[in-house]
């Protein structure tokens, strides 16, 4: 179950030393950013077609 971790990781740390970066998740199960970067993350605990979807309709 560390393959989700292992490729978010990265993510996270980019998002950390890069001020101007922007983190977005897409979890129907645990949509998280930690604490450091919350500020400058999405998170949606939605299915992506249902996002889209909406996105697509604004």
């Amino acid at each position: 179950m560390n393959t989700p971790g292992i490729i978010k990781y990265p993510f996270w740390r980019m998002t950390a030393e890069n001020k101007n970066a922007r983190y977005v998740c897409v979890n129907t199960n645990m949509a998280y950013a930690p604490e450091a970067i919350a500020d400058r993350s999405l998170c949606f605990s939605e299915d992506i077609y249902d996002i889209l979807t909406a996105f697509k309709k604004l």
